[in-house]
């Protein structure tokens, strides 16, 4: 589940509601991809990205030693 069409839906499904929640296993997936991503491409990212994994580690303090 976890890729770049991962990421991109779920950052569709938070444009398209607000109110979306994230569940563990998405979060765990989509910051698992965005480190993968930042080790190979140093460019910025989009905000919503990087609201997404703030909103992430606010739920999920734990999940933040994920491994990618």
């Amino acid at each position: 589940m976890v890729s770049g069409n991962h990421i991109q839906s779920l950052v569709d499904q938070v444009e398209k509601n607000p109110e979306y929640k994230i569940s563990e296993r998405e979060a765990q997936g989509f910051l698992a991809e965005i480190k993968r991503l930042t080790k190979e491409d140093k460019t910025n990212m989009p905000p919503l990205v990087v609201i997404i994994m703030a909103y992430i580690n606010i739920l999920f303090p734990e999940i933040d030693e994920v491994k990618a």
